[in-house]
Formats: C-alpha cells, structure tokens, sequence
C-alpha cells in the first residue's frame, strides 16, 4: 500500500456510516405454555425488517407469516426464514461472516437483532423469548448472539408481552413488578463485560397482551412507535442520526397523553456504554433516499398502500422522515377533528416538503389509531419534552452535540412554498414611514429657514434672491413629498398589520 494512503483510508472508516447485519425474528405463537397467539408480531417483523434493511449491508427476516400477512407482505413471503432457533443459528453464522469481511476492510461494524412476539419469565428467573421451537433464553441470547458477534456493536431491540427485563408477579395477577438495577443488569451478568459495554439494549415491558397489540394501528405499539422513531420521529437534533436517547424521548412522548395506566409502556433503552451515541438508525443515506419534510410543528401520519398506519410523529418543530420499505404512502395531517391525505409516490431521491402535497381533507374517524390508544401522540415532541426527559433519566441520554445539521436535496418544485410573515413587515413598513415622516419634518425645518434667509435678503435688497427663492421652494416640495410618502407607508403598513391578523401564523404563503 502507498504509504500516504493509510491515514487517508483511516479517516474514511472513521467518518463513513457503519457496515450493518440485521436480524429480525418475530413469531405469533404463544408456546410452550399456550399462551394466546398474537395477530401482529409477523408484520411488525415485516415493517421494521423494511425500515432497517435498505440501510444495512445483509439483512435477514425470521417470520412465518398468516394468511393476512402473507397477502400484506407478498414480496417478503420468499425471503423470509422460519422463525426457529436454528434457522436464527444459520442467519447468524451468515451474519458473523459478513461482519468480519467488513473489517477487514477496514469498516466499523454493527449487529441488530430484533424480536417481536412473547416472551416471559421461567420459574428459575430466566427470562425468554419464543421461537416456533421453543423457548429462547437470556442466556441463549448471551451465548449465541451477543458473546460471539465480532461487530464492534450490538443493537438488541425486544418488543414482547415480557421483556427479557420484565418480571410478572406469581399468581393470577398479571400486573407488573417494576423494573430495578438488578433486574436490568440481568442480561449484562450474563456477558463478558467487554460484550456488555459494546451491547446497546431497547425494549418494551408491557404488561399484557390486549396492550401489547393494538388492532386499529395493525402493529404492537412498542413496534408501531420505534419504527416512527427510526423512520425519523426521533429527528431531535437534526443531525440524522437516531439515537437511543431520542428514541426513548419520542416514545415517552409519543405515549404521554394515554390515561389508562393498563396502556401504558414501561420501556427501557440503554446505549453501549463503550459508545453511547451509537445511533439505532442513520437517516443520511445516497442520492437514491426520499424523504418527507415536515416543515414546521405538524401532526402526520404515513399510511402504507393498504391504508394502514406504518409511522406516526406529533413534531414540535422541522424533521425529516424517511420513506423506506413501501412504493407510496397517504400522508396524513391532522389538526384537531380535521384530517387531511395526500398521495405521495416519490420517484428518486431528495425531500418533499410536507407544505408542498396536494391535501384534500377526509371525516376524521376513516382512518388512524382508535380504541385506548387513542391519546396517542397527543403531546409534541420538541427539545424542552426530551431535555427534561434526558434530565429525568440515568440511562437514556441525549445526543453528541456539535455534529452538523443534515439537510436533504429538495425534490425541483417540491420545497416549501416561500412565506412571508405578514406582521412583521407590517411593522417594518410602519417603521419605515416614521424615518420618512422624520425627514418630512427636517425638510419643513429647511423650508422655513430658507424662507427666513430669503425675507431677509428682501429686506436689505428690496430684491427677490432667484437663488434663495428656488432653493425655498426645493424644500416646500421635499417637504410634501416625504409627507405623502410618509402617510402612504403608514397607511401599507397598518393594512399589513391588520391583515396578519386573520391569516393563520399571520404568514402569507407565496406560490414560489
């Protein structure tokens, strides 16, 4: 190798995206113990194995989709692996090998494993999840996954009835035992503590099934609410990249506004400790990478071809979505009762700006979440929500300041139509008519002394001064001329005012 090419190729690996493996597992079966099945896991493995895959160099779906599912996710009914043990032990020696290929070419590497389905707690404490052949333990996610992944990081996301840091209490009472430090570090025992500090843990700890899926969203909600952060709800510090602290902050507030305590989510989100910004999903990607701008403070809501919702953001202010796994989504506004839809189908990269779509309002209960998961996003997610979020948490911190921003291309004639603030051109205008009407007095002050020297060579002369007279009537026209201008733009000015007044945010929005 050239000798000056080695830091060169160095800096590359260490400001390039991260070559990425991804498996996701989901299953409906409630064995061993005939647990109720679930609807949803299997398209909850389909989405979030959409949303994760475009940016990752292999990924791997274990599912076996229902009939419904198989209708819903034809293309993925080919590609998609048994939700066993050993088809998992396949998929990651697959994994393992790709990882090491990628670092030996230099590139930081990362491992996502991601579950969907039931899972408990056995009589000996261990906590599982389950595979369409059993059981699979903490320990066997220690041993099998997480111990011999040579990725420089782990990613685990879990969305079950019982997390593997969740523990129900005994007897027929299905409430919950709250989450302690040694329920939570239950996982980390069961790791070399060089694994524990490069593995990064999120996952759900609902309490029962009826609020672990919700029929009306077609998703678990742990599912439906990471896969809107990833897609780009937890866009908090514009620099593109998710991480686990604005993931945590959107799903908290996202679930802030629900008043059945039985609906409530419990989540638990800790990034590797040896790299706490490790982002869950990066944004940034090529040319080829469509976007939808949310260009101010807006409630939306993406539904996928079949008119189901596949993410959701309240956002207090600007973000990006990314819009991965589907040909077209209806884009959903809502504003109180009122809900408006607009097709998009992009073509090609760049972002569309949310103010640019062709919106026609639709009833409002035609569509979206219903039933007790209705106060849903109910709260915006802005920075005073996820700072004192951050501030009230120990294991969920905010993102590395300084990055820079990320900004897309704009698709041509899809940016934000150009606004103009009304009120505050009003008062500029209104402004500029007192400097004017200060020259119009200036100018009276001219005329009058010219006026003055003009009697006074009279006087002396018994002659009219030319000279004298014209510059005397020069100030009686400045004077009425700065005057009239002076009143004109008064006039604009309080017209520009009072028309704020009745448009929405006072901004006139221009067509270009």
């Amino acid at each position: 190798m050239i000798p000056w090419l080695a830091p060169l190729l160095l800096l590359a690996s260490a400001t390039a995206p991260p070559s990425r493996v991804v498996i996701v597992v989901g299953y409906n079966g409630g064995a061993p113990d005939e647990r109720p099945a679930l609807s949803f896991a299997d398209d909850d493995a389909a989405r979030l194995f959409l949303e994760l895959a475009p940016g990752a160099t292999r990924a791997w779906l274990l599912t076996t989709f229902d009939k419904e599912s198989s209708r819903r996710f034809g293309d993925l009914t080919d590609i998609a692996r048994a939700p066993t043990k050993q088809a998992l032990a396949g998929a990651l020696g697959e994994a393992f090998w790709v990882v090491r290929q990628e670092k030996e070419r230099g590139r930081a590497t990362e491992l996502v494993f991601a579950f969907a389905g039931h899972g408990d707690v056995d009589d000996g404490g261990q906590g599982f999840v389950v595979f369409a052949d059993g059981a699979f333990s903490r320990r066997d996610l220690a041993q099998q996954v997480l111990t011999p992944s040579p990725a420089d990081v782990n990613h685990v996301i879990v969305d079950a009835c019982s997390s593997y840091f969740f523990v129900k209490s005994r007897g027929g009472d299905d409430t919950g035992v709250p989450l302690t430090p040694l329920l939570l570090n239950a996982l980390h025992d069961e790791l070399p503590a060089a694994v524990a500090a490069r593995t990064g843990v999120i996952v759900s700890t609902s309490q029962a099934a009826e609020v672990h899926e919700s029929r009306a969203l077609s998703s678990g909600v742990f599912s439906y609410l990471l896969r809107s952060a990833l897609a780009g709800g937890g866009y908090i510090d514009h620099v593109g990249r998710i991480e686990y602290g604005e993931a945590a902050a959107f799903v908290a507030a996202a679930t802030a506004g629900l008043d059945d305590p039985r609906t409530r989510l419990r989540i638990f989100a800790e990034a590797p400790l040896q790299r706490p910004h490790s982002a869950l999903a990066d944004l940034r990607g090529g040319a080829d990478v469509a976007y939808l701008a949310v260009d101010e403070a807006d409630h939306v809501r993406l539904l996928d071809p079949l008119g189901l919702p596949w993410a959701e953001v309240n956002a207090g202010g600007p973000l990006y979505l990314a819009l991965r796994g589907q040909p077209f989504f209806t884009v959903q506004r809502l504003r109180g009762d009122v809900v408006e839809e607009a097709l998009l189908a992009p073509r090609g990269g760049g972002a569309w700006a949310l103010s640019s779509l062709d919106f026609v309002t639709v009833p409002a209960v035609a569509r979206g979440a219903a039933g007790p998961f209705t106060s849903l996003f109910a709260a915006p997610l802005d920075d005073d929500f996820a700072r004192g979020f951050w501030s009230s948490t120990t294991t969920a911190a905010g993102p590395a300041a300084g990055n820079a921003p990320f900004v897309a291309v704009w698709v041509p004639g899809r940016q934000p139509p150009a606004r103009v603030d009304l009120g505050t051109v009003g008062v500029g205008v209104i402004g500029g008519a007192a400097a004017v009407g200060v020259g119009a007095a200036a100018a009276l002050v001219g005329n009058q002394l010219a006026f003055a020297a003009l009697e006074t060579s009279f006087q002396q002369t018994g002659q009219l001064d030319p000279a004298k007279s014209i510059e005397v009537e020069r100030w009686r026209n400045t004077a009425t001329a700065l005057t009239v201008g002076s009143l004109g733009l008064g006039l604009v000015g309080g017209t520009l005012l009072a028309w704020s007044l009745t448009l929405e945010h006072g901004e006139l929005v221009l067509p270009w």
